[in-house]
């Protein structure tokens, strides 16, 4: 799963980087607000964790952004102040939770644990659908009425990744972040080629669901003729 830490204190970043990737997270710093509201935008995190205090723009800024663009990736605040009005003001605009600093990082990783399992058993996200196109994230089966086919691996990944957007636009790069991650040196055709088997197995499939490419952007899920 990945985690993105919006923080401009460098040291606590890095310690809740360190922390959180021993137990198995990937995760992306960004230490200013404009930037780490456009890398939340891409919707490609697991979970967010969000300083208040930030130079440029501010967490309820972006906590805002996000809410109002329906972005719905759990969210934990962190944040110096220990004032009651700041808390329920970060609840009250979408936040799920809130850890006021200084804090003990196995608390963090609890907290960070709690949400994810919370937002997974609400979501049942064991079971993606879209059109005639099922995705069963449990068996890694993808399925059009009474045909069904096996997927794992990157390609699972990936159209795990369309479905949970299948609204809207997924950038190429952000694909290739979320699928291969930050540090990998996997090139963007990675991407064209992955979504090529997915097509094939489309059209096994006989879906109406079709993945397009939007020139020069990324890729979006249709239904054909919808």
């Amino acid at each position: 799963m990945k985690i993105l830490v919006i923080e401009d204190e460098y040291s606590l970043a890095d310690a809740i980087a360190e922390t959180l990737k021993k137990e198995n997270f990937s995760v992306n710093i960004i230490t200013n607000g404009e930037e780490g509201e456009d890398e939340a935008l891409t919707n490609i995190y697991d979970l967010i964790l969000l300083d208040i205090m930030l130079p440029k723009k501010n967490g309820f800024e972006i906590l805002n952004t996000l809410r109002r663009e329906k972005i719905d990736t759990p969210i934990i605040i962190l944040t110096a102040k220990s004032e009651m009005t700041d808390k329920l003001n970060g609840l009250e605009n979408g936040a799920d939770d809130y850890i006021t600093k200084p804090f003990h990082m196995r608390e963090l990783v609890a907290r960070v644990k709690v949400i994810l399992k919370r937002k997974t058993n609400i979501e049942n996200t064991n079971i993606l659908e879209y059109g005639d196109l099922k995705l069963d994230l449990g068996n890694g089966k993808m399925s059009c009425g009474d045909n069904e086919i096996s997927i794992n691996g990157k390609e699972l990944d990936l159209l795990e990744t369309l479905l949970l957007n299948n609204k809207q636009i997924v950038n190429r790069e952000a694909l290739a972040n979320k699928i291969w991650g930050y540090d990998s040196e996997a090139e963007y055709n990675n991407v064209e080629v992955y979504v090529s088997f997915l097509r094939r197995k489309l059209k096994v499939l006989k879906s109406e669901v079709k993945i397009k490419a939007v020139r020069g952007i990324g890729y979006k899920m249709e239904v054909e003729n919808d």
